[in-house]
């Protein structure tokens, strides 16, 4: 029996969630002077140029602590999810772009409460949901519900459509006995 004793480069550690930044991680951070900003839309998508340095064809708008400075500290990441860098203080951008930026945060982390589940179609690897919310009936389709369904208490459901967007099951006990069995069976 022999062995291979060549050795591979070692790759980067792939952090989890929970575990801290190092330090060499942390010196990889990339703070954007918000003068040097201009973010615009093209259709429905965030762009943005750095003066005198790159421009990102798509830009989503994330917040680096969005329980404890939900206004301050926005990671930019391009459309593969690259961070581009942080913005401190979005509040310093130019007001067009403050009022572009601000509006994605909001659009982002919006959460729509699902009432009432109406009915449910799976197709072709995707599940179609129409439901019942405080602002009226509304359709989406989520794809690979073991990654868009999630479960942070044991009667709460968070599902994350393909665009992006959040509907929130509050309390699963609540929703009437249909909606129940509908949830259960595709979540």
């Amino acid at each position: 029996m022999s062995t291979d004793s060549t050795t591979k480069p070692a790759e980067p550690p792939v952090l989890k969630p929970s575990e801290p930044m190092s330090l060499a991680e942390a010196a990889q951070l990339k703070l954007l002077d918000p003068a040097k900003l201009r973010f615009f839309k093209n259709g429905a998508t965030l762009r943005l140029t750095i003066e005198n340095e790159s421009s990102c064809l798509k830009v989503n708008i994330l917040r680096v602590f969005p329980l404890s400075k939900p206004a301050q500290f926005f990671s930019i990441r391009d459309g593969a999810n690259k961070e581009v860098g942080v913005v401190c203080d979005p509040q310093k951008l130019e007001p067009e772009s403050r009022k572009l930026v601000m509006a994605e945060v909001e659009r982002r982390y919006l959460l729509t409460v699902i009432e009432r589940i109406v009915a449910v179609k799976e197709r072709f690897g995707t599940v179609e949901w129409e439901v019942d919310t405080p602002r009226g009936r509304t359709k989406f389709t989520t794809r690979d519900l073991r990654e868009n369904v999630l479960r942070p208490t044991p009667t709460r459901y968070l599902i994350t459509d393909v665009e992006g967007n959040r509907f929130d099951v509050l309390n699963f006990d609540e929703l009437d006995p249909a909606s129940q069995s509908l949830l259960l069976r595709h979540a």
